[in-house]
């Protein structure tokens, strides 16, 4: 019952209740170390393959669909294409730290997933904190910018299919509504000073099938999608706010798990190598 490498309960590399590679509690064959790793690292590999998945549907609605879905021209970096792109390719870097640190038992690679995991954690709860006290100013920003892409930049003819004019398009014809607070917003815009029409995709017709409308240059209101689409936008946001905190609950505990895993397996490795020296 020594402390030596021998068999008996020491802390060296027998088979007792050591912290070395032996098959009691330590880092051996059944031990709790062995079930984090391989745990840890078949998450990771699932997180891997997900970037990747992430990463191609962004590169192919850049090739296929270009600026997709951009309704708001200066913030053009949260549209889907750049979203899926970045989210894709951060989700590819850590999921690499996380597997090679798990099957390789390196001490660098694991601290730095664990850094890199703290840190968008860390971003997370700074971005909510001031998303929530600066939310007013943050939604009066937004109405502003879709009124400016209406009103300045929304193109004059169909060279531009996709972006902008794109963006509005599939918003107004599923949420069925018009304009920002309403199809006024689209009476003498830029692209069209000198008539009050709206786009097809206002009307009440308006058939996605086809893609046509027969009242976008009639005026009259009965004829038009009445409600403004910020306020949709915003009522879709609360019917889902229960799917969205769900969402965000569990992403905060895949991370939380992720670092606690990580951390573990750190320790474990740096005593270790102690306990060799």
């Amino acid at each position: 019952m020594g402390f030596g490498r021998g068999r008996g309960f020491g802390l060296g590399r027998g088979y007792g209740i050591g912290i070395g590679r032996g098959h009691g509690l330590g880092k051996g064959t059944f031990s709790s170390y062995s079930c984090v790793k391989f745990v840890f690292f078949a998450f990771n590999v699932i997180f891997w393959l997900l970037g990747c998945a992430v990463l191609g549907i962004g590169i192919w609605l850049q090739v296929s669909k270009g600026p997709y879905a951009s309704i708001a021209p200066s913030f053009n970096f949260l549209s889907a294409t750049v979203l899926c792109i970045s989210a894709g390719v951060l989700i590819l870097i850590i999921g690499f730290f996380g597997c090679c640190g798990a099957i390789m038992e390196n001490q660098c690679m694991l601290l730095t997933y664990f850094v890199l995991v703290v840190v968008i954690f860390l971003l997370e709860i700074v971005s909510s904190i001031l998303a929530f006290v600066y939310r007013s100013e943050i939604e009066h920003a937004v109405r502003k910018e879709l009124l400016d892409g209406i009103k300045l930049n929304y193109p004059q003819g169909d060279e531009e299919e996709e972006g902008l004019k794109k963006g509005w398009s599939v918003v107004q014809s599923h949420l069925q509504c018009c304009g920002v607070d309403n199809y006024t917003d689209w009476h003498n815009i830029k692209a069209w000073e000198t008539h009050e029409k709206v786009p097809e995709e206002c009307c009440v017709d308006y058939s996605k099938e086809t893609g046509k409308a027969a009242c976008a240059d009639v005026v009259g209101a009965s004829k038009y999608h009445t409600k403004g689409c910020y306020r949709e936008l915003k009522e879709k946001l609360v019917d889902n706010l229960l799917i969205v905190g769900v969402c965000c609950v569990s992403i905060v505990v895949i991370q939380i798990l992720g670092m606690a895993a990580a951390m573990v397996m750190f320790c474990c490795l740096r005593a270790d190598k102690y306990y060799d020296e």
